[in-house]
């Protein structure tokens, strides 16, 4: 007997949310009323916006898959092609030096000490940790072998 007042109720709720959404429906298509519309000016921005956002970012840029995909996409003449790559290498060596001007600054500013650690720390590769999930729980994984000792 409980079981059915629990479905009857919920079916007077179902059916109170029907009736309320059809007319607030009826309501609206009859009342003429419209969504306010966006001005030119903030469209234009909208597109502007969308477009600052699909620009792809700077080392994607440099990247020679980068010339890859627009060789495929956009079919570059041999041409284009050839200004691309140049602009490419261009900023590939501008951010080189960009790197390379960086570490110096960092250089000068450290101690003598911290210099020796930091051209040791600078010549090694960087890579991510890479973590065992093979660890048993609650136990750290082990450091990769050229990892720093904490």
């Amino acid at each position: 007997m409980n079981n059915w007042k629990v479905i009857f109720a919920t079916a007077i709720i179902f059916g109170a949310g029907v009736i309320t959404g059809g007319l607030l429906v009826n309501y609206v298509q009859h009342s003429g009323y419209k969504p306010p519309r966006k001005s030119a000016a903030a469209t234009t921005n909208a597109v502007a916006r969308a477009a600052e956002n699909a620009k792809p970012r700077l080392p994607e840029v440099l990247n020679k898959q980068f010339l890859q995909r627009l060789d495929e996409e956009l079919h570059l003449a041999p041409e284009q092609h050839e200004v691309i790559q140049k602009i490419i290498d261009e900023g590939q060596n501008q951010m080189r030096k960009a790197v390379q001007d960086a570490r110096l600054e960092i250089r000068e500013a450290l101690s003598p000490e911290q210099r020796k650690q930091f051209d040791e720390l600078v010549k090694r590769p960087f890579h991510k940790p890479i973590f065992n999930t093979n660890a048993p729980a609650g136990l750290p994984a082990p450091l990769p072998t050229n990892a720093p000792a904490i």
